[in-house]
């Protein structure tokens, strides 16, 4: 089903690429209880966070609106569906780590899965905006934990949450004024056995330690020598600044639809990489991306990749499938594809249907390493 309809009227909604037979709908009842907010406000410059593909965004087409998210791919989203839509495109995209328009009267926040994540923007927006702007938040019902409500109690003030409707509930709050030093959201660690220190902004996947599907892969790298290697679906950059380590010539790109794990890596590539002659901004590049749209066909020889299934509450392969076949066109004639995956990802078969030769390069009680080619 695509169609939205709302109290705040009636569009159609894709999620992100759009794929025939999705069983996975672009919005939930927390967007239509948000919509039934927005329907009986006026409210001049609104700012969303966290609105996957536009379910916020749609009502409020026209008006100079903000949109804060950290998904690359929730920004095409945005794109697209007003397009499909044909509503007028007055949009500013922001990522998490940029600054809410001064100008903005009130906040739309649908409630992220990571905690961490919800704190760094609770207290962005609470050092940003003026105190007493105007916040609504949503979520299912289960993720308004104590916690969560611990949070919104120290950014604002008035927080009144309803009871649960349709599995979801919202929230109505002001912003107080707290400057904080957003920084103190940035974890880091160390990994000794790598001689790696790694930087982590706030939502980046495994932020307090090496992710173990990731570790299992530092232990059976590929053969150093390639000469342009990706590290896809990057999060912190862990396998790129591996392999910069043990192929110090190599020219290496690191991907990922998450802005705030590609200044993770960014961060990552100055701490471990600087100071080597193979330093330079030719030779190390990181970009959000996604998958591997902004790559060109035939131009990588090695793509290292430990793929995602969830899309934030959503557990899915499809990205993985993305990856496989954006891989397929990204690799040079003989070049590589490494994955590492949990065992029970049924990822075998997706590769053998792109590529000639697969092969299990190492497995463990928990991870299977598999290499494609041709």
């Amino acid at each position: 089903m695509t169609t939205l309809r709302s109290a705040a009227g009636q569009w159609q909604l894709n999620r992100y690429p759009v794929r025939s037979h999705d069983p996975l709908q672009a919005w939930d009842a927390a967007d239509e209880l948000l919509h039934d907010i927005i329907a009986q406000r006026d409210d001049q410059q609104p700012l969303l966070v966290n609105d996957q593909f536009g379910a916020l965004l749609l009502p409020l087409a026209g008006l100079p609106v903000a949109s804060q998210a950290d998904s690359y791919v929730s920004h095409c989203a945005w794109h697209a569906n007003l397009t499909s839509n044909q509503l007028p495109n007055t949009l500013q995209p922001l990522s998490p780590l940029d600054h809410a328009p001064a100008a903005t009267d009130v906040v739309f926040l649908k409630i992220p899965k990571s905690q961490s994540l919800l704190e760094f923007q609770l207290a962005k927006l609470a050092t940003e905006l003026p105190p007493g702007t105007q916040l609504f938040a949503a979520a299912k019902s289960k993720l308004f934990t104590p916690a969560v409500r611990a949070l919104f109690d120290q950014y604002c003030t008035g927080v009144d949450v309803s009871l649960i409707q349709r599995k979801c509930r919202t929230l109505s709050a002001k912003l107080t004024s707290t400057p904080i030093q957003t920084e103190r959201f940035v974890s880091t660690w160390q990994v000794p056995e790598f001689n790696l220190t790694l930087q982590h902004h706030a939502g980046v996947f495994a932020r307090n330690q090496l992710d173990i599907g990731a570790r299992f892969m530092l232990s059976n790298m590929p053969p150093s020598g390639a000469e342009c290697v990706i590290d896809l679906g990057c999060g912190n950059g862990v396998l790129g600044l591996r392999y910069a380590q043990l192929s110090p010539a190599s020219q290496i790109t690191w991907v990922d639809e998450s802005f705030l794990a590609i200044a993770s890596t960014r961060a990552n590539i100055e701490q471990n990489l600087t100071g080597t002659t193979a330093s330079t901004t030719a030779q190390y590049h990181a970009q959000v991306d996604d998958c591997l749209a902004k790559q060109d066909d035939h131009s990588c020889d090695l793509i290292l990749c430990n793929p995602p299934f969830h899309q934030e509450h959503a557990v899915t392969e499809h990205i993985a499938r993305q990856m496989f076949r954006d891989s397929k066109r990204v690799l040079r004639k003989n070049g590589e594809l490494w994955v590492v995956a949990n065992r029970h990802l049924p990822y075998y078969q997706p590769l053998k249907r792109l590529f000639k030769q697969v092969h299990q390069v190492a497995q463990n009680n928990k991870f299977v390493i598999l290499k494609a080619r041709g």
